[in-house]
């Protein structure tokens, strides 16, 4: 296994594994997205598809709800290409401008879904309050209809997407937008269903009040964690790693300094300062060898620039 990682100090030792990691890594990410970039694919043409055939069957058919929910179809489609175009981008190599590649796009793209799946919850509450201020009469047949072929598509990219990788922020932030529209059906049915045979509409409103927020945990967890990658959060506990570092060197006098941040899923970087009672050329590259392994090995670290001073 090579060991990743470069070392910031005055006497350059193998600075060629740090090229060596980002070449690592852009391999192992490659590899992973093939298999998430094919499933993200086919889920995206059988939503598109059944966009289309709802907008051309709703025009010919005269019918609102079938073209309201090709709209929804819509979201749906612009959730997964989104992901898929974002899997694409970070493939893209580093370059003079992006020193550490197009891996973020990934994160960017889930801190969107995340933003469209916050509004469906204020446009869900908007129609609930709508409704429950103005009772309407609901056409119960054809919303079952409409909401059960929804659901069926939902069913099935989902179950596709369930087999991508969910530790990828972006793969999981498609298959969220997909689990909220099929609790949405889901509920949509029951609610019709009951409406049919009782003729109480307020269940409706009650359902999709239950529905928004369910999503709204969901889309609250997919924010929080995109924008702590994006705000350059660390994945760690800064005093953890401390802590770490100084019980295992015990001759390392002091760690300070520390900064640690994500720039896609596994793949972590860290700076910080090292201080040594005294600093003799072997001590000094041994030091930050050990420390750099050690940040590999316990934490999963493979990129740290270490900067050795004497107190």
């Amino acid at each position: 296994m090579t060991n990743c990682r470069y070392h910031h100090h005055h006497h350059p030792i193998n600075t060629h594994l740090h090229d060596n990691c980002d070449q690592e890594h852009q391999h192992d990410h490659d590899h992973s997205n093939i298999k998430d970039k094919k499933l993200l694919t086919i889920s995206f043409i059988i939503t598109f598809v059944v966009m289309i055939v709802e907008i051309i069957g709703g025009i010919y058919a005269n019918s609102l709800a079938l073209i309201s929910d090709a709209v929804h179809m819509f979201t749906h489609s612009f959730a997964l290409g989104l992901s898929l175009f974002a899997i694409v981008i970070s493939a893209k190599n580093p370059n003079d401008a992006k020193t550490f590649g197009y891996f973020r796009a990934e994160i960017l793209a889930a801190f969107i879904n995340g933003i469209t799946i916050a509004l469906s919850v204020v446009w869900i509450i908007y129609e609930a309050i709508i409704r429950l201020l103005n009772p309407t009469e609901i056409l119960a047949t054809t919303t079952i209809i409409i909401a059960f072929v929804g659901l069926i598509v939902n069913i099935i990219t989902g179950l596709i997407l369930l087999k991508a990788n969910h530790d990828n922020i972006n793969i999981k932030s498609a298959f969220l937008h997909m689990m909220a529209d099929a609790i949405s059906s889901v509920a949509i049915v029951l609610g019709a269903v009951v409406i049919y045979f009782t003729n109480w509409y307020i269940i409706d409103t009650l359902l999709a009040v239950f529905v928004a927020i369910i999503i709204a945990k969901w889309a609250k967890g997919l924010l929080s964690d995109s924008i702590h990658v994006l705000l350059e959060g660390s994945p760690f506990d800064a005093s953890e790693l401390k802590r770490g570092i100084l019980k295992e060197f015990p001759y390392i006098k002091d760690i300070h300094d520390i900064h640690c941040w994500e720039i896609s899923h596994n793949y972590y970087y860290l700076t910080c300062h090292i201080v040594l009672d005294k600093i003799d050329e072997e001590l000094y590259n041994q030091t930050i060898l050990d420390v750099s392994e050690f940040l590999e090995h316990r934490f999963g670290i493979g990129h740290t620039t270490i900067q050795v001073e004497k107190d």
